[in-house]
């Protein structure tokens, strides 16, 4: 059995990432990548709705996101890898009396990064077929008011997370790390750090690390392990005692395409150069992702209530969910997209935290765990990628490429130290 030094468990952003700091850092590094499907970013990450933004009330959360999305700039413009990143902006479509909920968190947001609110007219120069006060039924029964404000985000955008994934893969496999695709990791096995050869080892009382993992493909072993298989963590973590601070909620995103959404699609007051509305959220939480290429909109909720909290390895795309959750809001105020149809659709799951909507990143015995990102896992990769390599070396800090630093064990459950986040999408 070949011994490595460090086994990434996971190939999606985090797993990759993680291994991409290690090795930029510790170049001597023997790092094996292990994941259960056939290519890497196949798992959550390949399901994501595909828009970054550094809107964030919590401190911590904000440096993640925007060190990440600094990165990610640097990598499109002066690395020239395409990212298909594109500064569109996050709108969000405000009643009045959201706005008065959540004055104080747009005060900070405002002072942390590039955003303001717009009034009505301003909204209609970016989306000139809005219906700013939907008509009286769909008020009465959705229980939605006329939208008063908006509330624009201007560090932030959509691109694919596909290509993110691309630059760090193709750049691991030029530094030499090893991947092996279609295995599956079934058991962490706890050893004794000091072998006593008697039956029943490791006992309590003995200092444990976490010896040879068992997979479909026999027994890998290494002296440090990074665990970052999002929803799936529970499965590896709870056998051996360990709380992995996650519950998977099913997420499903519908690409609608018609007549009319090629209408909504440009904006000549859009903050991009390309002309493209922003990521648009109605009130409800109904958002409009927009995606060129296809001449479409990506379109979805986050639901909560009344959606079980149960592990799916393969969710699917409910099209009835589609039909009597996201088309009623979408037509209250977007009645022209009456004729839009669906043309692709696909389900992920969200890593929740049950704590504070923050990410966990941690070192317990020989082993990193970092996950939890409650569904802004892409867009913070880069950030988390650089903690678990700075916990690896033993740093109390960990420096973002923004020049932002923060404590290493900030995100872990010993030393943590991360407010609430109050601006969850």
């Amino acid at each position: 059995m070949e011994k490595y030094d460090v086994i990434v468990v996971g190939s999606g952003i985090l797993g990759l990432s993680s291994a991409y700091h290690l090795k930029n850092k510790n170049k001597d590094l023997n790092i094996l990548v292990m994941d259960k499907y056939s290519t890497y970013a196949q798992g959550n990450t390949s399901r994501a709705a595909a828009g970054f933004r550094d809107l964030f009330s919590s401190e911590p959360n904000f440096m993640l996101a925007h060190s990440s999305i600094e990165f990610y700039k640097h990598v499109q413009n002066e690395l020239k890898f395409n990212l298909d990143m594109k500064f569109v902006g996050y709108l969000y479509l405000l009643e009045n009396k959201t706005l008065k909920s959540y004055e104080k968190i747009f005060e900070k947001l405002i002072k942390n990064t590039k955003a303001e609110i717009i009034d009505k007219d301003k909204i209609m120069d970016i989306h000139p077929h809005l219906r700013l006060k939907p008509d009286e039924l769909s008020s009465n029964i959705i229980g939605i008011d006329e939208i008063e404000y908006g509330f624009l985000g201007k560090n932030c955008g959509i691109f694919e997370p596909d290509l993110v994934s691309s630059f760090y893969f193709e750049n691991l496999k030029s530094l030499g790390v090893e991947f092996l695709f279609n295995t599956k990791v079934e058991k962490l096995n706890l050893e004794p750090i000091n072998r006593l050869d008697y039956p029943g080892e490791p006992f309590v009382w003995q200092d444990k690390k976490i010896g040879a993992i068992e997979t479909n493909r026999g027994e890998f072993r290494a002296d440090y392990y990074v665990l970052a298989t999002d929803v799936w963590s529970s499965i590896l973590l709870y056998p051996i005692g360990i709380d992995a601070y996650v519950i998977p909620k099913k997420r499903q995103i519908f690409q609608i395409t018609g007549e009319s959404v090629k209408k909504i699609l440009h904006s000549d007051y859009g903050i991009s150069d390309d002309k493209i509305i922003p990521f648009t959220i109605l009130p409800k939480g109904v958002y409009l992702r927009p995606s060129i290429k296809e001449n479409s909109l990506r379109v979805s909720v986050s639901d909560d209530i009344g959606r079980s909290i149960i592990l799916e390895d393969d969710p699917q795309p409910e099209l009835n969910f589609y039909a009597y959750n996201i088309r009623p809001v979408l037509l209250a105020y977007f009645p022209n997209l009456e004729d839009a149809r669906i043309f692709s659709s696909w389900a992920g799951q969200y890593s929740i935290s049950t704590r504070d909507d923050q990410p966990y990143i941690f070192k317990i015995m020989n082993m990193i765990y970092a996950g939890v990102t409650s569904g802004s896992g892409v867009m913070k990769g880069d950030a988390i990628g650089r903690i678990v390599e700075s916990i690896f070396s033993d740093r109390e800090y960990v420096d973002f490429y923004d020049n932002s630093r923060i404590k290493s064990d900030t995100f872990g459950f010993m030393n943590r130290n991360v407010p609430n986040e109050e601006f969850v999408l």
